[in-house]
């Protein structure tokens, strides 16, 4: 189950980041319902703000493959279980550095067979795409891509609760085809003028990668393939200006042999804006509430 934005924790995160450490001193000390209230009316004001601001990306989901155990080892937990879908671990929109465990609630990777990804069979031993050291580790391209902390910032990761940090990529090893989802919807904005960047480069040889886009998860459109050579490199691909809040990139690996493809540091961006003006403005009063009907129930205890 994904992580929702609307926990205690990030009630916390979010009033301090928005409002200042002394409203989120007052809000701590309230119940978790009224918290929560709180924090859902500090990110309509947030939003607001974003729509004032100039039209800049904003990173919504990221993911740097870390939180798998290990060289071709398909499992978050150390053996446990194995899995074929990964939650992001990085988003802008994450008030704890922009890592960690918030961060799920934006974005999921995607090889199980929904929306037309490869069923990879994790913990086989014959998946098509799964993590790997085979070039050390990590790329270094996009590793900055991040507003807050980069790709990579195992120390965040581990004190979000991450259980592994790993230093890998993902690997192509067979003909496969890998699905991103960014996910909005536990934000009161939309996203337009997708794209995604990512870190990219084979083991041996060259490999191209196909890319698509698509709104709802069934219609997609493609924006052509970019090329991989043994070369660490900076891909970014503009996906167009469709507004949504649900974007889904869908990448086709094809490898020949050992001129297998390695990506890593993966990105999905987007202009952010609130959808009608109004939802800043109940916001706004929601959180003027909030208070009044608090500073009510002190007096009434004094």
């Amino acid at each position: 189950m994904k992580v929702r934005i609307a926990t205690s924790l990030t009630a916390w995160a979010i009033a301090t980041f928005v409002a200042g450490p002394a409203l989120a001193t007052r809000i701590q000390g309230r119940d978790r319902s009224t918290k929560l209230k709180i924090a859902t009316c500090l990110v309509s004001l947030a939003a607001a703000g974003l729509a004032a601001g100039s039209a800049q990306a904003t990173m919504v989901a990221g993911w740097d493959f870390s939180q798998y155990a290990g060289d071709s080892f398909m499992s978050i937990d150390g053996g446990g279980r194995f899995t074929n879908t990964l939650d992001a671990n990085y988003s802008d929109l994450d008030p704890t550095f922009g890592a960690g465990a918030e961060s799920a609630a934006f974005g999921t990777m995607y090889v199980n067979g929904q929306f037309d990804s490869t069923d990879v069979p994790a913990g086989s031993g014959t998946e098509q795409f799964l993590p790997s050291a085979a070039v050390g580790g990590s790329l270094l391209s996009n590793q900055t891509a991040p507003g807050g902390a980069d790709f990579d910032s195992f120390t965040i990761l581990a004190s979000e609760g991450q259980l592994s940090a790993e230093s890998l990529a993902m690997i192509a090893a067979a003909q496969s085809v890998v699905v991103f989802e960014a996910d909005l919807g536990s934000v009161p904005v939309i996203g337009s003028n997708w794209s995604i960047s990512f870190g990219g480069r084979t083991a041996n040889g060259a490999s191209s990668v196909g890319i698509e886009f698509s709104s709802n998860g069934v219609t997609f459109t493609s924006f052509g393939s970019v090329n991989l050579t043994t070369v660490d490199t900076l891909f970014s691909v503009n996906l167009g200006v469709a507004a949504t809040n649900n974007a889904y990139v869908r990448l086709s690996f094809n490898p020949a042999g050992i001129n297998q493809p390695l990506i890593d540091n993966v990105a999905l961006n987007a202009t952010l804006a609130v959808p009608e003006p109004s939802t800043a403005l109940l916001g706004s009063l929601g959180l003027v509430g909030l208070v009044i009907a608090g500073r009510k129930r002190n007096a009434a205890r004094s």
